[in-house]
């Protein structure tokens, strides 16, 4: 759950508004007015009781504000953060990006520990059929012979049995042996090894990939922010690619599909939104990106 569209304290300047469109700040302001602008509702959720109504946070300044500092006025980026009173997103900034318990009111969407959001399952899917796409083009110059000599393999199969019909034959053509198995296991290996390194660099160093990004979401450990360490990458990853591993060894193929789509599947039943191998990794994916991790 995202903040509602409406009019707010601008972060910029407590003399006037500014309209959050839901997403991020807009450029449309308007000066306050009315005496009364404090107390209004606007742009709030039903029921949720007006900032300037509620008890002041320890530490807070009430509704009138900081005190004016040196030469009548204060730095606009420190005054945008008394202003909010760290409940409402500072500009440009997009709220998945800080946890919900600051946003004003309670998510109804489930969270790490921390207040972070998680991200829906659709999203996921989403950012792993990008990555897919991306990693098919990657891996197109270093299997596009292999492809080449299977699919030769396999075109002389069907003219061989096309052949046979027409000449009124019984017997059908044998099919393709290791000939053409083997360029196909070959591919799949291939494919599967550079989506490990794709999969292993992009998320130890952000967090994320690039079809994670697009989708805006990223990769975390359950109970702190920042990109996963490497050995909490390489355990959610050994995990989530095994079922495609065992699926290339002959006669456990079956076996290795159910487990990945069970994987898949998991995070829409599971209370924390983790698939199997979130659960194994220790990690979430949350909506937003990771704060660098420090040096």
């Amino acid at each position: 759950m995202t903040q509602p569209s409406g009019w707010y304290d601008d972060p910029q300047d407590p003399s006037q508004l500014r309209y959050w469109d839901g997403v991020v700040w807009s450029s449309h302001i308007t000066p306050k007015v009315s005496p009364t602008v404090a107390q209004s509702n606007i742009g709030m959720p039903y029921g949720v009781t007006p900032a300037a109504a509620r008890p002041p946070a320890p530490g807070s300044h009430g509704a009138q504000g900081p005190p004016a500092a040196p030469r009548g006025y204060d730095d606009p980026s420190q005054q945008g953060q008394e202003q909010r009173g760290g409940q409402w997103p500072a500009y440009g900034q997009h709220p998945g990006q800080i946890p919900a318990q600051q946003l004003g009111w309670e998510s109804d969407r489930p969270t790490t520990p921390d207040g972070v959001v998680l991200s829906g399952w659709w999203k996921r899917v989403l950012a792993r059929i990008i990555d897919s796409i991306i990693i098919s083009i990657v891996s197109l110059p270093l299997t596009f012979a292999l492809m080449r000599r299977a699919s030769n393999i396999f075109q002389d199969y069907i003219r061989q049995v096309v052949d046979a019909a027409q000449a009124g034959s019984s017997t059908i053509p044998a099919q393709p042996g290791t000939e053409f198995t083997g360029p196909i296991l070959q591919v799949s290996l291939i494919v599967l090894a550079v989506y490990l390194v794709y999969e292993i660099a992009f998320l130890t160093r952000s967090g994320d990939t690039l079809g994670r990004r697009a989708v805006g979401i990223s990769v975390r450990l359950r109970d702190k922010a920042g990109p996963p360490p490497l050995v909490a990458v390489l355990k959610r990853t050994a995990v989530k690619e095994g079922g495609n591993l065992i699926g290339v060894v002959p006669f456990l193929g079956i076996l290795g599909s159910a487990f990945s789509l069970v994987d898949v599947l998991w995070p829409l039943w599971d209370d924390k939104k983790q698939a199997i191998h979130d659960k194994v990794g220790a990690t979430n994916v949350v909506v937003g990106r990771q704060p660098k991790r420090d040096a």
